[in-house]
């Protein structure tokens, strides 16, 4: 098995087709469009990497800290993803320290910004950053199939009502709790979650203006991961995939201008083994 790289660009920016999860959330339906099919038990190896966050983008890192455009299993294979933000600097001083050494640098994630982010308008990219840094410090990562992404900008939680979470904004039916307004704007994530445990991909699963996460936008490989700017472990997953496909990474918390472009396909791919 290899984990040959091909480049990835984000210069053509891509969003999730939302039309039918929009209409999945307008009438509340049940889909019985599956996740990916996962098994107990492992048939094949253990396929270890490490995704960060930043504002605007995720990077993949090898289970040596080497960045790499891609992992490829094969089905039957486990799956086994830490996930972090970089802004929260308790759990990335957790990982281990060539993860860690792996993490590309400010100024490289600023050159990113500037060659897959469009010019804004009467103003520029790093007094955007600043101000996502302040206000919208947290990110989601979904891992959804390639095929459910276009080029556009419509994204889920495409809107303004993003931004701080758990101690700092709520969680429960339209992003409303005791802390205040939570993410992904007025939709806000649906109820019946908390922030450790949050909902699955489904019909009341993550929203906001311009968007509404739902099984219904296509295929997912591992359901939406908050992750925090305040977060002190980094979080966990792990599975055995029993399916076949390329998968992207996706962005489920509104976090500024770029947010809508936090969509990279072609980041885990499952072959078929021919």
């Amino acid at each position: 098995m290899s984990d040959e790289s091909v480049p990835v660009t984000r210069r053509g920016a891509t969003a999730l087709i939302v039309g039918m999860a929009l209409a999945g959330c307008a009438s509340g339906s049940p889909t019985n469009r599956p996740t990916a099919a996962l098994q107990e038990e492992a048939d094949g190896e253990t396929v270890r990497g490490y995704v960060g966050s930043y504002h605007w983008g995720f990077f993949l890192l090898d289970g040596d800290g080497a960045e790499v455009d891609r992992l490829t299993l094969a089905p039957g294979d486990e799956l086994r993803l830490t996930l972090f933000n970089v802004e929260a600097e308790a759990a990335v001083e957790a990982l281990p320290s060539g993860v860690r050494d792996g993490i590309p640098d400010e100024e490289e994630r600023a050159r990113r910004n500037v060659a897959a982010l469009p010019d804004p308008r009467g103003t520029d990219l790093e007094t955007l950053h600043e101000a996502a840094e302040a206000s919208y410090p947290d990110h989601g990562l979904a891992i959804v199939d390639d095929e459910s992404l276009r080029t556009g900008a419509v994204g889920p939680g495409h809107g303004p009502g993003g931004g701080h979470h758990g101690p700092h904004g709520g969680w429960g039916p339209g992003g409303a709790g005791p802390g205040g307004p939570g993410s992904g704007g007025p939709g806000g994530p649906g109820g019946g979650g908390s922030p450790s445990t949050p909902r699955g991909p489904g019909p009341s699963g993550m929203g906001g203006p311009g968007g509404c996460w739902g099984a219904g936008a296509g295929w997912t490989l591992a359901p939406p991961t908050y992750l925090w700017h305040h977060a002190t472990v980094p979080a966990e997953v792990g599975f055995v995939v029993d399916t076949t496909g390329s998968f992207g990474f996706v962005c489920t918390v509104y976090c500024g201008y770029g947010h809508p472009y936090m969509v990279e396909p072609g980041r885990i791919v499952v072959g078929d083994g021919s």
